[in-house]
């Protein structure tokens, strides 16, 4: 019967849940997900239809189970074993949740439907509508019932943007939340005056008509409303996004190029990741493409959010190199990959699209474990080739030859001079590298030109200097003669492990190197311009054929500093300092836990869950506790009765007002076992003497009335089963009927 109550109601508050569900239209784009959403609005509440008798706890944990089940089947079905969740579908759940938040954070809605948003929105609607269900049908609540569903609605709002997606949303919201306080009101006046409505399916059909009509209303005024609510306009109320200026900033700790200078000048090699892979390559972090001579001077990344993606996923050829990395303390978020990079096997790798740099989606790489797939730029080209990099430079690429208008014009006139007589882009570039490489010039890490106020000018006089300087020259000298340039860093491949047969690469294998863009050929980075050595960060390029110098042998000679001359200052090592940035599209600051965001907020809950669970126990023992230390020993002994009257409520069995203890403590023998009903019969002719008795009540009689009280208590665990004493133990204390004055 109490089913058949509830159908009608539970099947509206269903409808209320599908309505905020449809809300997420305002935040996700397109409608392919929108059926797994509507989903997870609906189940909940079938689910609660299905255990509504079981005990609260029962029914929390076919939610949870439900919940599990739903996303392992419908949202990560590869993550399951013949059907059934694994701990990889646990893990995979939780990254995709960090995922979802972090796109929010990245982008202004509506966002892409990507996998972690979709599962960050099934599990929103899920809990909402399991809350919904408890407080209508667990707590008998109405307008309470509504709160859930109403929360997630204005969450949603406030997120979001669209003043017609507003009234839409809010008036299905009206409406179905008018219809369930009508049936949900008819449901309690059944349950509390029987003599007012029947048990029909849907009760009291005046009423319901009359709800009907108010949800009309409600719907009118909605779509009036709706638009000048917070939300309902062009910008959203909240910004979860990282925005600025049109692109999202990733703040890194040290500047890339200053990175590679600090790990080539520690005094001790630590390894940094391994990788094993089917050719070796140079392991590229990051390609900075625009020079400015801001904050001294330096290469950074700019992407704006239309130029990310997430994920990787294109069909790499069959003569692709493929690696398999496994990072340990590099830290920061710049993934190594070879170049080009095609495919990786995380699909939440955020790609930086022009230059295929790859980030992660975590707080920092180190731990991380990851497959790439790569097509790497051909180690020579054919005369044919070569003759057709004459081809002018697409304009979009025009962006990698501009240079700021205060580069010294003694570095656009060397770097025009080198190149003279050049025909095409492919001989410039082969000039460009040789003259580093001819000879003249000398591989020192040791050189330090940071402070030199036209480091460039001062690297190509002194001929000294260790990768950062000729990368970055050497792009600037590129560009200066109409070559697309940027400057790669990373790590030349390190040294083969026989044993493993992965390589091992170090702090000592940090490296710069140029990249170019040549016409039929792509961006390519076999122009390396650092001669070989064996000091820390000289270039180990495979295949490189370019005329290289003997090493010169590295000298203590302090770093030559030139005085500044009358060009603007361009400093090609940047020096690290307040808000130095390399822009991407970032969802953290590069630092912090590297415990998904998901899993602290599942920890989170689960500490505010059981910090709940204890309040009622605790609260529990504190009144057991004033009731037993009253100061009249009379008192004391109606403080055992009326603890033991509290746990037969605890039962579902009240105390009729009408009823004396002896009739209460004979009613309830088949509740609570004959071992305890007899020990309750001794407490009820104890506080019936204490009430009505001539004699005083002494403290021996009050210590003898608490003593009946623990063997009942004992007797009564003893008989009740596990599931129904946890149930007791934790339901929630309420106001205990009065039964008249005491004598």
């Amino acid at each position: 019967m109490e089913l058949r109550r509830t159908l009608a109601p539970a099947v509206a508050l269903a409808a209320l849940s599908a309505a905020v569900a449809g809300g997420f239209t305002r935040l996700m784009t397109g409608d392919d997900w929108l059926v797994l959403v509507l989903g997870a609005a609906v189940l909940p509440h079938a689910l609660g239809l299905a255990t509504r008798r079981p005990s609260p706890l029962l029914q929390l944990g076919a939610w949870a189970a439900g919940l599990l089940a739903y996303l392992a089947w419908a949202v990560v079905p590869g993550t399951t074993r013949f059907g059934i969740p694994t701990g990889s579908t646990v893990h995979e759940i939780a990254r995709r949740l960090d995922a979802g938040i972090a796109l929010l954070r990245d982008r202004t809605a509506p966002v892409p439907p990507r996998p972690g948003m979709i599962l960050l929105a099934v599990v929103a609607v899920w809990v909402m509508a399991a809350a919904a269900d408890t407080l209508a049908f667990r707590r008998w609540a109405s307008i309470g019932a509504l709160a859930p569903g109403v929360t997630l609605f204005i969450w949603i709002a406030a997120l979001a943007p669209g003043a017609a997606h507003a009234a839409r949303a809010a008036g299905a919201v009206a409406v179905t939340g008018a219809a369930f306080l009508a049936l949900q009101h008819q449901v309690l006046q059944t349950r509390r005056r029987s003599a007012l409505g029947t048990p029909d399916t849907v009760p009291a059909p005046r009423q319901v008509a009359g709800g009907v009509a108010l949800a009309l209303v409600a719907a009118l005024v909605a779509a009036v409303v709706a638009p000048m609510l917070p939300g309902a306009g062009a910008d959203p109320l909240v910004h979860l996004h990282n925005d600025t200026g049109g692109s999202s900033t990733y703040q890194t700790s040290i500047p890339p190029l200053v990175d590679v200078a600090d790990n080539l000048r520690r005094g001790e090699r630590v390894e940094l990741f391994t990788v094993g892979s089917t050719a070796p390559q140079y392991w590229r972090t990051v390609a900075l493409d625009q020079y400015s001579a801001e904050a001294g001077g330096q290469w950074t990344l700019r992407a704006s959010g239309g130029d990310i993606n997430r994920g990787l996923d294109g069909t790499p050829p069959a003569d692709a190199v493929r690696q398999q990395f496994q990072i340990g303390a590099l830290g920061e978020r710049w993934m190594p990959a070879a170049f080009a990079p095609v495919s990786v096997n995380r699909a939440d790798t955020l790609v930086v699209q022009d230059s295929l740099t790859l980030v992660t989606d975590r707080d920092s790489v180190s731990g991380m474990s990851y497959s790439v797939a790569s097509t790497p730029p051909p180690n020579d080209l054919t005369e044919s080739q070569r003759r057709a990099t004459a081809a002018p430079i697409p304009a979009s690429l025009a962006v990698y030859t501009e240079l700021p208008a205060n580069v010294p014009a003694d570095v656009r006139t060397l770097a025009q001079q080198i190149t003279a007589g050049a025909t095409n882009a492919y001989d410039k570039a082969r000039l460009l590298r040789d003259y580093f490489r001819g000879g003249s010039f000398t591989y020192d890490p040791t050189v330090d030109l940071t402070d030199a106020a036209d480091a460039t000018v001062a690297f190509l006089r002194l001929k000294r200097g260790f990768c950062v300087q000729f990368a970055s020259t050497y792009a600037l000298m590129a560009r200066a003669v109409g070559i697309p340039s940027r400057v790669a860093v990373g790590f030349t491949p390190g040294s083969l492990d026989p044993a493993t047969g992965r390589y091992r690469v170090t702090n000592f294998e940090a490296h710069a190197w140029p990249e170019v863009w040549l016409p039929g050929v792509g961006w390519t980075n076999r122009f390396e311009p650092t001669p070989p050595s064996a000091a820390p960060g000289g270039s180990d390029l495979p295949g490189d054929t370019a005329a290289a110098a003997v090493p010169a042998p590295i000298t203590a000679t302090p770093p030559t500093t030139l005085a500044p001359g009358p060009g603007a200052s361009t400093p090609v090592t940047p020096t690290p300092g307040p808000g130095a940035t390399v822009p991407t599209p970032a969802t953290g600051t590069g630092s912090g836990s590297p415990v998904p965001t998901a899993v602290l907020a599942v920890l989170l809950v689960l500490v505010l869950v059981g910090a709940a669970l204890a309040v009622v126990p605790a609260v529990k023992a504190r009144r057991r506790a004033r009731r037993r230390h009253r100061g009249e020993p009379a008192d004391r002994v109606a403080g055992a009765w009326e603890e033991a009257v509290d746990h037969l409520r605890e039962l579902g069995e009240p105390r009729p007002v009408t009823a004396t203890p002896t009739e209460v403590a004979a009613r309830v023998d088949p509740v609570v076992g004959a071992d305890a009903a007899s020990s309750l019969a001794q407490l009820a002719d104890a506080h019936t003497a204490a009430q009505f008795g001539a004699a005083p009540v002494t403290d021996a009689a009050a210590d003898a009335a608490w003593h009946a009280l623990d063997r009942f208590r004992h007797a009564l665990d003893g008989h009740l089963g596990f599931r129904r004493r946890l149930r007791a133990r934790l339901a929630p204390i309420r106001e205990r009927p009065k039964a008249g004055a005491r004598r």
